[in-house]
C-alpha cells in the first residue's frame, strides 16, 4: 500500500470529501478545470484466476479538455489530493508540529496514481481522449542477453533493467541463488521479468512513484486495509474461498514437463508456467505459499487511492444476527456481537474512475472448479491430449528447431547468432543477418562468403571465376588466369615448381626467407634474402651485391669502381680505382673511439672547384703518428723560432747602430 499522511487516512474516512485532481504531462501542469475524467485499470491477474509471475501493463484512459494535442508518447502523471476547505482549526486533533497544511485550507499532499505514456489518441469534439500504457509495455520487445550463462536471475535482472532504464525498490527480493541455467531466447523482457518474479513467489507492476515493484505473496501476510461495511457499496462473493496446498509449474509447455510439490485437489493446486524453475525452486514455493488463502469477491468501493494492486484486504460482511436479536442460550450463540464477520481477499484487479468524484472497483478472480468428484476424461480428450504431447508443431520450438509456414525448417542459436533456414526453394547458412553459405538453385551453385578449412579435398576441381579470369585447383596443380591448366599465365605444379607461361611474374612475392636462384623485378618485400646476388642492371654502369666476392659496389666499368670488401689485410675496407691506380682505404684499429684509414698507396685529396676549401674542426685534430705531434704543435714550435729570431735580430741591429756610431765618433776626432 502506497504511503500517505495521517491527516490524508483520516479525510479519506470522511463521508464528504472534496477531491483535487491534477496531471503532469510533460512537466506541463494540467488542473481539475482541464481534466474531464480519468479511468485507471491495475492488474495482477491476467487470466481469471490467481497467479504469480504475472506483469500486467496498466492502462490509463484521460480526457483533456484542451484545444492541442498533447505531445506523443508524452508522460503522464495524474495526481490526488483532498480539499481542507471544509475543516474548522478547532476541528484538528493533529498536534501543531505534525500539521502540514495551511489553516485557512487548501490541500493535502498530492497522492500520485501512477506513470503512463500516450499510445494513442481520439479528439471527440473539444476533447481529447488519450490511452496510455505504463512503462511495462517498453519491455514488449525481445530479450537478447549479453550475459554468460549460466547466470544468476538477481544478473539477469539487472540487465533487463539497466537496458530499460527502470528503477527498482527494495520490494524486489531475488533468491541469490536461483540460476538461468542457459539464454531465455525467444521471449520479451516482460516475460523474462515475470518469470523471474514468479520464481521468487512474486509478480511485478509498476507502482503509482513509477518504480517496479514485486508484490510477493505469502501465506502468512496480513491484511493491509481494512474495510469496513461502510466502506463499500456493493460486495459479491464469485466463488468458494481458495486455499492452495499444492504447486504445479509447467517449465516446457511444448513438451507438458511440469516440476511439482505439496498435495491437494484441483481447487487447491496453483498451477502456471515458468521455464526457469527447478525442483528445489518449486519446494521453495510450497514453503513460502502452503496455505495461502483468498475469498474471490467483487467489490464496489468508495476511493481509497492508496490501495496498491496485490494488496490483501480485510472486509467486513453482515452474516449473522446481532447480540439483541439473538434468541438462543448464551452457549450456543457462535457468532459476532454485531452480527459482522471479517474475510480476506487479495485485490488483484483494481480499477479507479475519477469524474468529479472518485469510485473504485476491486476484483479478485478465481476459477470454478467441476465439483463432481469423478473428473474422467472421455477418448476424444485423452487423444487430443496425446496429439498435443507427440505432434509436431508449426511455430513450436524443439531445442532451436521451429518449422514455419513461411521459410520451412529452421534451426536457430539461442543468442541468433547463426541459424539455417531449408525449403524446397532455400538452403542458407546464415551469421547473424548475413548470408555465409548456400545453394542458388538458378545458378544451380554452392554459394560461400567466409573461409574453407579442410583437412583434405579428395578428387574434382576447385574454381573460382570464369574465362580468363580464374582460380583452379585440381591434381595437375594450382593455376591462375586460364581454364587451361597448361596455358595459365601463372600455375604451381604437383612437384611443387611455380610457373610463369611468358617468363614475366607481374605480382608481389611476399615472404620470411628466399634463397638461392635469381630473381628479377621491381620490388620485393619479405624478411631475409639469403645467398643472393643483387645487381641493378645487366650492362654498366650498374650497382651491386656480389655474394661470392662478399662485397658491395658501385661499377662504372671493370676498371672504374668503388668496392667495399670484408677483408682487406685483414680488416674491412673500401677498394678505389680510376682506371690506372687502385687505392685501398681500410681500418687499421677500432681499439679507440677514432677508426683511422689507411692506404698502400698515395692518398691525393683535391677539389674541382678552386673556390671550395677542405675543412678540419681544428689543426690540433691532424697528427703526425711517426712523430707524435699535431700540425698546432709544429706551428706554434715555429712561432716560437720566428720570435726568437726576432729577438737576435733586433740585439744585432741594435750593436750595428752602437758600432756605427762609435766609427762616426772616431772620424770626427
Amino acid at each position: 500500500m502506497y504511503p500517505i499522511s495521517q491527516p490524508y487516512s483520516d479525510f479519506l474516512q470522511k463521508r464528504s470529501r472534496t477531491w483535487l485532481l491534477k496531471a503532469d504531462i510533460n512537466g506541463a501542469e494540467y488542473g481539475k478545470d482541464k481534466i474531464v475524467s480519468l479511468d485507471i485499470e491495475n492488474s495482477l491477474s491476467p487470466y481469471d484466476d490467481f497467479t504469480i509471475g504475472a506483469a500486467v501493463i496498466s492502462k490509463m484512459i484521460i480526457k483533456i479538455r484542451a484545444p492541442d494535442a498533447i505531445a506523443e508518447n508524452a508522460r503522464i502523471v495524474p495526481y490526488l489530493s483532498l480539499s481542507l476547505a471544509s475543516m474548522r482549526w478547532d476541528e484538528a486533533v493533529y498536534p501543531w508540529e505534525d500539521a502540514d497544511f495551511t489553516w485557512l485550507g487548501g490541500g493535502l499532499d498530492w497522492l500520485p496514481l501512477g506513470e503512463f505514456f500516450i499510445d494513442k489518441r481520439e479528439r471527440v469534439n473539444n476533447v481529447w481522449v488519450y490511452t496510455c500504457y505504463d512503462k511495462l509495455t517498453f519491455a514488449n520487445a525481445p530479450y537478447i542477453s549479453s550475459l554468460t550463462y549460466p547466470a544468476t536471475q538477481q544478473a539477469v535482472w539487472d540487465e533487463i533493467c539497466t537496458r530499460l532504464g527502470y528503477t527498482y525498490d527494495s520490494s524486489v527480493q531475488i533468491n541469490p541463488s536461483y540460476m538461468i541455467p542457459v539464454a531465455p531466447t525467444g521471449y520479451s523482457y516482460r516475460q523474462v521479468m515475470g518469470y523471474i518474479a514468479g520464481a521468487n513467489s512474486a509478480s511485478v507492476f509498476v507502482g503509482k512513484d513509477g518504480t517496479i515493484k514485486f508484490r510477493r505473496f505469502s501465506a502468512a501476510e496480513t491484511p493491509a486495509f481494512k474495510m469496513g461495511l461502510s466502506d463499500y457499496i456493493r460486495l459479491k462473493q464469485t466463488n468458494p474461498q481458495r486455499t492452495f496446498t499444492r504447486i504445479v509449474v509447467t517449465y516446457n509447455k511444448e513438451d507438458d514437463l511440469k516440476v511439482e510439490a505439496g498435495a491437494g485437489d484441483e481447487s487447491q493446486t496453483l498451477s502456471f508456467e515458468n521455464p526457469f524453475v527447478t525442483q528445489e525452486i518449486v519446494n521453495d514455493l510450497l514453503a513460502n505459499l502452503n496455505g495461502f488463502s483468498y475469498v474471490p469477491v467483487e467489490i464496489d468501493a468508495r476511493g481509497y487511492p492508496q490501495i496498491d494492486v496485490g494488496d490483501r484486504i480485510e472486509y467486513g460482511q453482515q452474516e449473522g444476527y446481532k447480540w439483541n436479536e439473538a434468541n438462543m442460550p448464551w452457549e450456543e450463540a457462535d457468532f459476532p456481537w454485531d452480527g459482522i464477520t471479517y474475510h480476506q481477499t487479495v485485490a488483484l484487479r483494481i480499477n479507479y474512475g475519477f469524474k468529479g468524484g472518485l469510485r473504485m472497483g476491486i476484483t479478485a478472480p478465481s476459477q470454478s472448479f467441476q465439483q463432481s468428484e469423478f473428473a474422467v476424461k472421455g477418448p476424444l480428450s485423452s487423444q487430443i491430449d496425446m496429439l498435443n504431447q507427440t505432434t509436431v508443431k508449426q511455430g513450436r520450438n524443439y531445442f532451436g528447431v521451429t518449422i514455419t509456414k513461411e521459410e520451412g525448417l529452421i534451426v536457430e542459436r539461442d543468442d541468433h547468432a547463426s541459424k539455417v533456414i531449408l525449403n524446397s526453394d532455400e538452403f542458407t547458412f546464415w551469421i547473424g543477418d548475413e548470408r555465409a553459405l548456400w545453394f542458388d538453385p538458378w545458378e544451380q551453385q554452392y554459394k560461400f562468403t567466409g573461409t574453407i578449412e579442410a583437412s583434405r579435398f579428395v578428387g574434382g576441381t576447385i574454381a573460382i571465376g570464369s574465362g580468363n579470369d580464374v582460380f583452379k585447383a585440381d591434381l595437375n596443380g594450382i593455376w591462375l588466369g586460364n581454364s587451361d591448366f597448361a596455358n595459365a599465365p601463372f600455375r604451381v605444379d604437383m612437384s611443387g615448381h611455380m610457373v610463369a607461361t611468358d617468363g614475366q611474374f607481374s605480382g608481389t612475392i611476399t615472404a620470411s626467407t628466399i634463397n638461392g636462384g635469381t630473381i628479377n623485378g621491381t620490388d620485393i618485400n619479405g624478411g631475409v634474402i639469403t645467398g643472393s646476388w643483387i645487381r641493378t642492371s645487366e650492362n654498366y654502369p650498374f650497382s651491386e651485391m656480389n655474394v661470392a666476392g662478399n662485397y658491395f659496389a658501385v661499377m662504372l666499368s671493370s676498371s672504374l669502381y668503388a668496392k667495399i670488401s670484408e677483408n682487406i689485410v685483414g680488416s674491412p675496407g673500401v677498394v678505389l680505382s680510376d682506371g690506372v691506380t687502385t687505392g685501398t682505404l681500410f681500418t687499421q684499429s677500432l681499439l679507440g673511439p677514432t677508426t683511422v684509414l689507411a692506404s698502400t698507396t698515395d692518398i691525393d685529396l683535391f677539389l674541382s672547384n678552386g673556390s671550395n676549401k677542405i675543412n678540419v674542426p681544428s689543426w690540433s685534430q691532424l697528427y703526425s703518428r711517426g712523430d707524435g705531434r699535431t700540425i698546432q704543435q709544429e706551428l706554434n714550435a715555429l712561432a716560437t723560432l720566428i720570435s726568437l729570431l726576432n729577438s737576435v735580430d733586433s740585439s744585432l741591429q741594435s750593436q750595428i747602430n752602437n758600432l756605427s756610431a762609435r766609427v762616426t765618433s772616431l772620424e770626427n776626432a
